[in-house]
């Protein structure tokens, strides 16, 4: 059988037979040589019609793009004639500028449906290099800078809610949401494609992307707000059906700078409000103490928190002065802990007021860090310090103190009024109070009270207070009250009251200081301040008409856990305030801040209402008249204003039988500010 590998070449040198019969050879191997005789192509000296050895390995080489050669064929090969897959296989036909060797119609050879080209000379050496090149470039890879990029499609989201460990909801209830939450964002992405401008082309996003967004969105609101996830998600998509397109697309260019920021690493910096600017309402003072009634507290279920809704009876009372009288002043100190006590007229044989000597304590509340996946909890720590819960006390005082949170127990030291009718306070006022106290022998008393007005902020009232018992602690690092300033204080003159910081007038009792903020107020003068059960226990005052900024601001794990007025401050104001350290609070900038906080709050309802079609007029707040024409001789009443609900993010034990009980369970509800600070909370 004859070799069909082109290194045999014993008859190389002969004429094919079939090119002087027929013209053309119908072997696909054949051994005989099918060159045409050409004119003698001249040669520079030296030059051979053959290529050496070396030269003809260099022509079977093929050039990389880094410079480097690869040997296409075997060194021992001699031959270039090449064999070319079937025609049924589509073959790249070559460019001319590629391939610039010399073929006719004779050195084409067809037979049995497989095509061979042939070159019918080889090259000299003053060309080697160019036709090398050449002739590999088909074969060659690519320049880099020729490679596209290639683009890698999104994943494809399903529009299904993602499975978490606690579930707020079926999961038919969570998809009937989810669905209309993608709703409402393709309605707005429509419209945005439908402007067609070109500043907006990069926001308009794929249904893809919607439904990414849709379902991350309704994923974060069920594990953040599982108590109140269905009242979220439906707020969520009242706010998306009013949204305008100016807001959507804001929100957008937020998104993508969030996601820019992400790939690069960098944590984006939230947009603050710059705190010296007052919060805008668009709305005039009157207007917004109209539209306070709707944020107004029920007064239904406060009595769990702290507050006194109703006075006592004196079988009440009395059960409370003999528990007093049995326990034989007998305390349990509010900062160490310590069993010590109390002696209201001082001891006889030393004067002392209290016993168990000086007090060693923390005055910080306890930290609880926020654990990381997979790692071990650090322990919980304290502000003041850092130490961990447990360590010795890093503060000293001299003496052991104590305050009353039971409420018959308050009563039986000062007894509770409710807020009387009153015909000189003006009828479109608010008042922002705020308390300070300090220790006494007969609990945690008030020892200065500061109201302004709101919403403009104009002092009120600001004068300190002599308290019924023996001062043992001014509590200055949370009152503000140093000694000297408390002690040097002048009588408070009704003819001519100061209302400077620094030279505060002094009230005799908390009695006359009562009576003093009851002169200016009537029931439905709304009160506002930060955890006001304090405030109000302290003058013991039932008051019926009550904005608290717990219940407008709750915790995010609700109640009874709140959040501090200062880290409130910082959050929604960009306001920094109690930054005074040992020198303690100023009750009027805690006043100032409460306020603005309420009147942040009125502006954001206020914005979703007014989009909604509401409106202020004839001294109340009115929702869209109908389409319909109204009925003849009718007249539309202002609707009732909807009140804040206490218990809305309670924890469902604590709306069951006997939760008077179970509110003693948790820590930090009865300090003076009634603040947990918890680190990681938002």
């Amino acid at each position: 059988m004859w070799p069909t590998t082109p290194n045999f070449t014993a008859f190389s040198s002969i004429p094919c037979p079939s090119l002087s019969t027929h013209n053309q050879c119908e072997l696909p191997f054949c051994v005989f040589n099918h060159q045409v005789a050409r004119p003698p192509v001249s040669q520079p000296s030296g030059a051979t019609n053959a290529l050496s050895i070396e030269e003809d390995r260099e022509a079977k080489r093929v050039r990389l793009d880094d410079g480097t050669k690869k040997p296409l064929l075997s060194a021992n090969r001699t031959s270039v004639r090449t064999a070319v897959p079937p025609s049924s296989i589509a073959v790249p036909k070559p460019k001319p500028a590629q391939t610039p060797v010399n073929t006719d119609a004779s050195s084409i050879n067809h037979a049995a449906g497989r095509t061979s080209i042939i070159p019918t000379h080889l090259p000299s050496p003053a060309t080697k290099r160019q036709v090398t090149k050449s002739a590999t470039r088909p074969i060659s890879p690519p320049p880099k800078s020729s490679i596209s990029k290639v683009v890698v499609s999104e994943t494809a989201v399903s529009l299904t809610p993602r499975k978490l460990a606690k579930d707020p909801a079926g999961f038919t209830r969570r998809l009937t949401l989810l669905r209309a939450l993608h709703k409402y964002m393709t309605a707005l992405n429509n419209k945005v494609m439908k402007r067609n401008r070109p500043e907006d082309k990069e926001y308009v996003l794929s249904d893809n992307q919607i439904k990414k967004i849709a379902v991350e969105e309704e994923s974060r609101i069920a594990t953040q707000h599982g108590s109140v996830y269905e009242n979220i998600l439906k707020n969520r998509l009242m706010t998306l059906n009013k949204m305008s397109l100016d807001d959507w697309i804001k929100a957008r260019k937020e998104e993508v700078i969030r996601e820019k920021a992400k790939e690069d690493g960098v944590k984006p910096e939230k947009p603050m409000r710059n705190p010296a600017e007052p919060v805008d309402t668009g709305l005039t003072p009157k207007e917004e103490v109209i539209f306070l009634t709707r944020l107004i507290a029920k007064m239904d279920g406060m009595d769990l928190h702290g507050y006194v809704t109703t006075q006592f009876d004196e079988v009440q009372l009395e059960a409370a002065r003999a528990g007093v009288g049995a326990s034989d002043s007998w305390e349990v100190c509010d900062r160490c802990s310590t069993r010590f006590q109390v002696f209201p007229d001082r001891r006889a044989e030393d004067g002392a007021l209290t016993s168990g000597g000086t007090c060693t304590y923390h005055w910080g509340r306890r930290v609880f860090p926020k654990k990381p996946r997979g790692a071990l909890a650090e322990p919980t720590r304290l502000s003041c310090c850092h130490e961990p819960v447990g360590t010795p006390g890093c503060t000293t005082h001299s003496t052991h103190v104590f305050k009353v949170s039971e409420p018959k127990r308050l009563a039986t030291i000062m007894p509770f009024v409710e807020t009387p009718q009153n015909d000189k306070a003006e009828p479109f006022l608010a008042i922002c109070f705020d308390c300070e106290m300090g220790y006494t022998t007969v609990g945690l008393e008030l020892m200065r009270l500061t109201a302004v007005s709101w919403p403009t902020h104009k002092p009120v009232i600001d004068v300190l207070v002599r308290p019924l018992g023996q001062i043992l602690d001014v509590n200055q690092r949370f009152s503000g009250i140093s000694p000297k300033q408390y002690f040097n204080a002048i009588p408070y003159d009704a003819t001519n009251p100061t209302l400077d910081p620094k030279n505060l007038q002094i009230m005799e009792s908390p009695y006359a200081a009562r009576g003093l903020l009851l002169s200016i107020i009537s029931p439905s003068t709304p009160l506002l301040g930060h955890a006001l059960e304090n405030d109000l226990n302290s003058i013991r005052l039932i008051h019926p008409t009550l904005v608290d900024t717990v219940f407008l601001y709750p915790h995010f794990k609700g109640l009874p856990l709140r959040q501090a007025l200062r880290q409130l401050a910082k959050t929604h104001l960009n306001l920094d305030i109690q930054q005074a350290g040992a020198a303690g609070h100023d009750s009027f900038e805690d006043a100032r801040a409460t306020g603005e906080l309420v009147r942040l709050k009125v502006a954001n309802e206020w914005k979703k209402l007014k989009n909604e079609g509401w409106s202020i007029q004839n001294d109340g707040v009115y929702p869209p008249l109908p389409a319909e024409a109204p009925p003849s001789g009718g007249h539309m009443a202002p609707p009732a204003p909807a009140m804040i609900d206490p218990l809305a993010n309670a924890p469902k034990g604590l709306k069951k039988r006997g939760t008077k009980r179970k509110l003693s369970q948790f820590d930090g509800t009865t300090d003076e500010d009634s603040d947990i600070e918890i680190i990681g909370s938002t």
